[in-house]
C-alpha cells in the first residue's frame, strides 16, 4: 500500500516519529496533505527553549603548557528539535533564517537565556508583534526597550527599573534572583496579584565564611491575596530568617517552599493559614530548627496535606516525635523525611494508620521514591505544563524549581 492511501492519523503518526525541525521543513514540501499535518505538529508547540551546551577543554597544541589548564569552551553539537510541546534551539541558530514565529504561531514562552548575540534577533519587536507571548526566561537588554505590554510571567534578575518595561499589576508569575527583602514591600505593591513568586534572596545577605552576617528583614508591605505558590531561598548564611512572618501576608498561600542556611528562624504561631496544603522545608543548617520551632511551625497550618522535612529531619523529628507531629496535622497524606537517617523503616508509620485508620505514605529514601512523580534531584524542566506544585515542585532540590509554570 502507498503511504499516501494512509488515512491521515496513521500518517501523523508516521510523522510524529521525526524531530527535526529542518527535517520536518523539509517533509512538509512534499505535498499539501504532508504540510497541513506537520502544520497541526508546529500548533503544538507552546515553548521556545534553548539547548544547553557540553563544557569542552581547549586544545591549544603546541601551546598548551604557555595556557590555563581550566579553559574551557561550550560546545552545541544538536540540531534544532521538536519535544512534545516545546522547540529546542541551538543558541547558534539564527531565527531570521526561519521565520520561526511564522512556523509557530503558538509559542507562548521563551527562554532567551542562552541567546548570544542578542541584537541579531530583534527580541523586543518579536515580542511585541506577537500577543500570544506571555512568558520571558531571562531578560538582557530587553529592559532597554520600552513596555512589554504582553508579558504576565517572567524569570530575571530585576535589576532594571521594572516600572518602565510592565504595567501595574501586569505580572501574574515572577522568579527572580538576586532579591532582598528589603525590596519587597514595593515591589508586592506594583505587582499586587501575583499568584507565584520565586525569590532566590542572595544579594546583601552576606557570606556564610563572613562574620558580618546581617540580620533579618521583616516583610511590611500589602497583603499578597492571590498568591498561592511561593518559594524563598537563600544562599548564603542569613542570621534570622523571616520568610515564615512574610507568609503571614499571604492569606490563600497554598504550597510554599524554603530552602535556607539561618542560625536563627522567626514563627509567629499566632497568625494561622488555612488554605496551605503543601509544605517544604529544606536545609536550615546551624541547629536553628529544633523540634519545639517545628511544632510551632506546623501549627501555624492545620490543614497540610503534605510535608517535607529534609536535611534536617534527623537532628528534628524522631519516632518519639512522630506521634505527636502526626496529630498536629490531622489532614496529613504524605510525610517526606527523605535524606534522613533517622527512619529505616515505615514500619512504626505503617502500626501508627491501622492504629488511628489514617493512611498516611511516608518517604525515608531516595530508593522508596514514588515512580509516578518526578525524582528528587534529576527532573530539571525549565517550563512546566499545568499549575500543579506537587507535580512539578514538591520533590525537587531548590536548584530544580521551574522558572515558569504555565498555567
Amino acid at each position: 500500500m502507498s503511504i499516501n492511501k494512509l488515512p491521515n492519523e496513521c500518517l501523523y503518526m508516521i510523522l510524529d516519529h521525526f524531530n527535526g525541525f529542518e527535517e520536518l521543513i523539509r517533509l512538509s514540501k512534499v505535498c499539501s496533505r504532508w504540510s497541513d499535518l506537520i502544520t497541526l505538529r508546529f500548533n503544538r508547540v507552546k515553548y521556545l527553549q534553548m539547548m544547553s551546551g557540553r563544557k569542552v577543554k581547549v586544545d591549544y597544541g603546541a601551546y598548551s603548557l604557555m595556557m590555563p589548564d581550566d579553559t574551557y569552551m561550550i560546545m552545541y553539537d544538536e540540531v534544532d528539535y521538536i519535544d512534545a510541546n516545546s522547540l529546542w534551539i541551538n543558541p547558534n541558530t539564527n531565527w531570521n533564517d526561519y521565520n520561526l514565529f511564522e512556523w509557530f504561531p503558538n509559542i507562548k514562552i521563551i527562554n532567551t537565556a542562552s541567546l548570544r548575540p542578542y541584537e541579531s534577533y530583534n527580541l523586543p519587536e518579536i515580542v511585541k508583534n506577537n500577543p500570544q507571548i506571555k512568558g520571558l526566561i531571562g531578560m538582557d537588554h530587553l529592559h532597554e526597550d520600552g513596555y512589554l505590554e504582553n508579558i504576565e510571567m517572567c524569570d530575571s534578575e530585576f535589576n532594571f527599573d521594572y516600572k518602565k518595561v510592565f504595567r501595574p499589576d501586569q505580572l501574574k508569575q515572577v522568579r527572580c534572583y538576586d532579591f532582598h527583602m528589603k525590596d519587597l514591600p514595593s515591589f508586592i505593591e506594583y505587582f499586587p496579584n501575583l499568584k507565584r513568586l520565586n525569590l532566590r534572596l542572595y544579594k546583601g545577605s552576606g557570606k556564610w565564611w563572613k562574620s558580618n552576617v546581617p540580620d533579618g528583614v521583616f516583610y511590611n508591605g500589602p497583603n499578597l491575596s492571590s498568591l498561592k505558590i511561593l518559594e524563598l531561598i537563600t544562599g548564603d548564611l542569613v542570621k534570622q530568617f523571616t520568610g515564615f512572618h512574610f507568609m503571614d501576608f499571604c492569606p490563600s498561600l497554598e504550597s510554599a517552599f524554603f530552602y535556607c542556611w539561618a542560625k536563627d528562624v522567626y514563627i509567629d504561631e499566632s497568625i494561622k493559614n488555612y488554605n496551605l496544603r503543601d509544605l517544604n522545608i529544606v536545609n536550615f543548617q546551624f541547629d536553628s530548627f529544633s523540634w519545639p520551632l517545628l511544632k510551632k511551625l506546623v501549627s501555624k497550618f492545620p490543614n497540610v496535606q503534605h510535608l517535607a522535612i529534609r536535611y534536617i529531619a534527623e537532628l528534628v523529628v524522631s519516632k518519639f516525635h512522630l506521634d505527636e507531629l502526626i496529630k498536629l496535622l490531622p489532614k496529613l497524606k504524605l510525610l517526606d523525611l527523605r535524606v534522613s537517617n533517622t527512619f529505616k523503616s515505615d514500619d512504626f508509620l505503617s502500626k501508627y494508620c491501622v492504629k488511628e485508620n489514617r493512611p498516611i505514605e511516608l518517604y525515608y529514601s531516595r530508593t522508596n521514591e514514588p515512580t509516578e512523580w518526578p525524582k528528587l534531584d534529576e527532573t530539571d524542566e525549565p517550563i512546566c505544563y499545568g499549575f500543579d506544585f506537587m507535580k512539578h515542585c514538591f520533590y525537587k532540590t531548590s536548584d530544580c524549581l521551574p522558572d515558569l509554570i504555565d498555567e
